[in-house]
């Protein structure tokens, strides 16, 4: 992972104009939202307590919801609609928005990001 030497500084103003850019197009084509959900969906199910945590310290679903526009970013990233670095500084600024909610939940923005990048081992286990 190509990340930056030194961490991006985000502010309140660029987490919220990174949320609101990609919560305009993420929801827009279903093959970017529903493969995002499900990357979402499975971080929140392996973190459960952060998840908890999360939602009761912000509202009811929130953690899903973020988790799902940043795994849209890697999506679109490795289209190449936007920039891999674009989608590196969101999950930054998704970990630096989690973090201080939940100890320890900043790890839920790195790990849906290791599963939308494909850099995770897959479980090929049949149920």
């Amino acid at each position: 992972m190509a990340l930056f030497r030194r961490k991006p500084r985000i502010t309140d103003a660029i987490y919220g104009n990174l949320m609101t850019s990609f919560g305009r197009v993420v929801d827009l084509d279903p093959m970017v939202k529903k493969p995002a959900m499900a990357l979402a969906e499975r971080v929140v199910a392996e973190y459960a307590e952060h998840a908890a945590s999360l939602d009761a310290a912000t509202y009811r679903g929130s953690t899903v919801y973020h988790l799902r526009l940043l795994a849209g970013s890697w999506i679109m990233s490795a289209e190449a609609s936007v920039p891999r670095a674009t989608a590196e500084v969101f999950e930054e600024a998704v970990a630096w928005r989690f973090e201080p909610l939940a100890r320890g939940s900043g790890a839920l923005a790195h790990r849906v990001s290791l599963l939308a990048r494909g850099e995770a081992e897959r479980d090929t286990r049949r149920e």
